[in-house]
């Protein structure tokens, strides 16, 4: 039988994108006009990629409800249902933000779910706020910023004027609340607090209620990463606060440009250079002592921010990137590499770099793989394992040696290519 392509595999559809967001900040909670279905989307992330996921409730308390829209009551007036839903979950003690969405078998029938969040939320005295139905235009990385966009929107803000010596940094891709996500969050905070004396007013998301979020309305400079680009815009227009676009810190090339970008725009470009000296050099060197083979050819299926940093990173650590593809839809190569359709075997690649759906296509193939990013359904962090910054290419080189000599041992010569 011919393996499924990668697009076919690597494809995740926008509202899981959409579950990712809501579960990386617990005080939100979600109303989707459509069918049940909707709630089995939630596994997806709970239980399976997050093992700290808080999504549904075994006491029925679910962060995410639905409306029983079906083929049948889709064409009536369900605006009554629907305010009565979102008031409900709104109700909650442990809900602060209510967020509204739809399939498009719901949304189609014409429902203005923007006039519905706004008719309720004084009722309720909790913000209520519309994410745009766009499953059928778009994937799972446009979900995620969504939710990121509407929070900004939406969400109270500290006022008082803006701390010049404040940054907030929004769109880290906060897939799910375990020690390689949250780990990161800690190192892009640390990147600007410990390597450029500034204060890091919030991240947004990182695993924080919406309360923590909100000092970020004092923060003179917002830094936009990939991922938060549009929410980050909307911050600053809402704050008066500059804004900064930065790449995701994913090998030591991408980090430098990232502290030399933040540095310039707070006027830090000296403390930022220092920074630099200081941790790229020794971050090299001790990636190399991790063991990866020189020449060892490696491939990346991720998120387009941290693939952009992909070629870089493999350099730090002594590989060579022979693929590099996004996972959004549908998947492109970047940087210049050729895209993963040209691995057709392990006499392309020594390992890929991908998330669940990837390796599927690797086990097709017969290509070693090393499972990273979102999904990740056969490995978890249960303790912090950074792959951004410094710190993180020394992480990524020791994963990716361990996984070269399991593979070797253990793997090579089996009839089996699973762990």
């Amino acid at each position: 039988m011919k393996p499924l392509s990668w697009a076919v595999r690597l494809r995740n559809p926008y509202l899981v994108g959409v579950y990712l967001g809501i579960n990386a900040v617990p005080d939100t909670a979600l109303v989707v006009d459509g069918p049940d279905c909707l709630f089995f989307k939630a596994e997806y992330v709970q239980g399976t990629h997050d093992l700290h996921a808080r999504l549904l409730d075994p006491a029925g308390r679910h962060r995410v409800a639905h409306t029983l829209a079906d083929t049948v009551n889709v064409v009536l007036d369900r605006e009554p249902q629907v305010r009565d839903l979102i008031a409900r979950v709104g109700a909650r003690a442990d809900v602060s933000v209510v967020l509204v969405s739809a399939l498009p078998m719901a949304s189609i029938t014409g429902s203005q779910y923007d006039r519905l969040a706004r008719e309720v939320a004084p009722a309720i005295g909790k913000p209520v706020l519309d994410v745009p139905a766009r499953s059928l235009q778009t994937d799972w990385l446009d979900g995620y910023a969504e939710v990121l966009a509407a929070l900004a929107r939406g969400i109270p803000l500290e006022s008082g004027g803006l701390d010049k010596d404040a940054v907030a940094i929004v769109g880290p891709l906060v897939h799910r609340l375990e020690g390689d996500a949250m780990a990161d969050v800690a190192e892009l905070a640390r990147l600007c607090r410990d390597g450029l004396g500034l204060q890091v007013a919030a991240v947004w998301p990182s695993g924080v209620p919406v309360a923590r979020l909100a000092p970020a309305g004092r923060a003179a400079t917002v830094v936009a990463l990939p991922g938060g680009r549009k929410a980050a815009a909307l911050l600053a227009r809402r704050t008066g606060a500059s804004l900064v676009d930065v790449p995701v810190p994913f090998g030591t090339a991408a980090t430098d440009a990232f502290l030399r970008q933040v540095g310039m725009a707070t006027g830090r470009s000296r403390q930022a250079e220092a920074t630099i000296v200081a941790g790229a050099d020794r971050a090299r060197s001790e990636a190399r002592r991790a063991g990866v083979p020189p020449g060892t050819r490696l491939a990346f299926v991720g998120d387009p921010g941290t693939a952009a940093g992909f070629a870089g990173l493999a350099e730090d650590i002594g590989a060579v990137p022979v693929a590099c593809v996004s996972s959004g839809h549908p998947p492109v190569a970047v940087g210049g590499l050729p895209g993963v359709e040209a691995l057709v075997g392990p006499e392309d690649v020594d390992l890929c770099l991908t998330g669940s759906r990837g390796v599927e296509a690797c086990i097709d193939r017969g290509i070693p793989f090393l499972e990273h990013g979102y999904p990740s359904y056969g490995t978890h962090a249960l303790t912090p394992r950074p792959s951004l910054g410094y710190a993180g290419v020394v992480g990524m080189a020791e994963r990716v040696a361990n996984r070269l000599r399991w593979w070797r041992d253990t793997v090579q010569g089996s009839s089996s290519l699973r762990p």
